[in-house]
């Protein structure tokens, strides 16, 4: 609907040009709102033990800030603890009752930023966002150790005002959180941020080295898949002009090598970054493929699956650390490395690289599990990996330095 009043605006310049330039008016004039009422607010005083979480701009109730606040209630501090979300999701979350939902940006949601004494965030909060001198503001981020250069690293590929929101940001972040010595020196380096950095591993990770039985039985569960069934978990992440042409996966051609090699029956989950989710994927159709794209958590996944399958996701990381195998599929790595190139050379990581499905299938059915793991405690102390499964603990120990005193 949008994409046809477009194109029909389109063909009228003159007419488009005026719309969009409204558009971009009363966008601008709602943001100046906003950034009004975050002063008008502080009127009010800061609560010292209130906590205002957001996850990739209120889409749901996951990632690190999720972990983060599951150990504030395992804890049972006493803390109000208030979630951010896309008004479309406030009906449908999965909020513990011990979370306040509120929606991001209405009236209430400023007024809950505006009086929290502690931010948590993984994704940057726009420019709008106004922080009080005695509000303490936690960014976990949302992917590390990167693969794909990041932010200022490849500033002349973001657009200027992400730039300038990213900087400004950054300037009033209080606590980064990093989970290897490589990401640490990436903070310092590309993310505009010279302050603190908590060097403590990813809450979000925690739950991958538990391998947690409830978990296990909530995502089967969830997908309708027996216990005797294997899982790999096909990831790929997303491309410029949200291209989906090359998730060309053979999945008859990777059942068969997954059960050749490590035997039993397999099943297929496919996640899609949230910038395609929705997209009409011919894999998705297939027998034993199940869509994993809107399930809420990802770690979540990641503890129950047997084997992953991705391409530059950095979330290929946060699943070695169970051991079991990653494998890399990625049929357009020079047309990918041209956009965007990466920190490390793929001949440096502990996964072996297909660019098409018979090298995968090979990849597959020649696996060497000893070297594999080899090659992993390689990696990990070649990144100086803080992951031991206590991040959240240690992330809520600095909080109670912050609310508590």
């Amino acid at each position: 609907m949008k994409e046809n009043i477009k194109n029909a605006l389109y063909k009228k310049q003159t007419l488009y040009k005026i719309v969009k330039y409204l558009y971009i008016l009363i966008k601008c004039l709602f943001y100046s709102l906003i950034s009004l009422l975050y002063y008008m607010f502080r009127v009010f005083p800061i609560n010292n033990r209130k906590i205002v979480f957001c996850s990739y701009f209120g889409n749901g109730y996951g990632d690190n800030p999720k972990y983060i606040a599951e150990e504030i209630i395992n804890q049972k501090l006493n803390i109000d603890m208030v979630w951010l979300l896309r008004k479309e999701l406030f009906l449908s979350h999965n909020l513990p009752p011990s979370i306040r939902p509120v929606k991001k940006n209405s009236l209430r949601g400023i007024y809950e930023m505006v009086t929290a004494k502690v931010w948590i965030d993984n994704s940057r909060k726009p420019y709008f966002v106004k922080k009080r001198k005695d509000q303490y503001y936690i960014q976990t981020w949302h992917g590390a150790p990167a693969l794909k250069k990041i932010e200022k690293d490849v500033e002349d590929k973001l657009d200027k005002i992400y730039v300038k929101n990213a900087k400004e940001d950054s300037d009033k972040v209080d606590l980064f959180l990093s989970n290897c010595k490589h990401f640490s020196n990436l903070i310092k380096k590309s993310f505009w941020y010279n302050g603190e950095i908590l060097e403590c591993g990813l809450p979000r990770n925690d739950i991958i080295f538990k391998r947690n039985k409830i978990i296990n039985e909530k995502v089967r569960k969830y997908f309708n898949i027996s216990k005797d069934k294997k899982i790999v978990l096909y990831a790929p992440t997303f491309r410029k002009n949200s291209n989906i042409d090359v998730y060309n996966l053979d999945i008859n051609m990777c059942l068969n090598s997954l059960t050749n090699r490590f035997k039993g029956e397999w099943v297929f989950l496919v996640r899609l970054h949230p910038n395609v989710q929705y997209k009409t994927f011919d894999i998705l159709n297939k027998k034993n493929v199940f869509n994993a794209s809107l399930y809420d958590d990802l770690q979540e996944i990641l503890s129950v699956v047997d084997v992953l399958i991705t391409d530059y996701s950095s979330l290929m990381f946060d699943f070695a650390l169970t051991g079991l195998p990653v494998f890399l599929y990625a049929p357009d790595i020079e047309d990918y490395k041209n956009d965007r190139n990466f920190y490390f050379c793929f001949e440096e990581l502990p996964f072996s690289l297909a660019e098409n499905n018979y090298d995968l299938s090979n990849a597959i059915n020649n696996f060497n599990e000893v070297k594999y793991k080899e090659d992993l405690k390689s990696f990990f102390n070649y990144i100086g990996s803080f992951e031991n499964g206590n991040a959240s603990k240690i992330v809520v120990d600095k909080i109670k330095e912050i609310v508590f005193y």
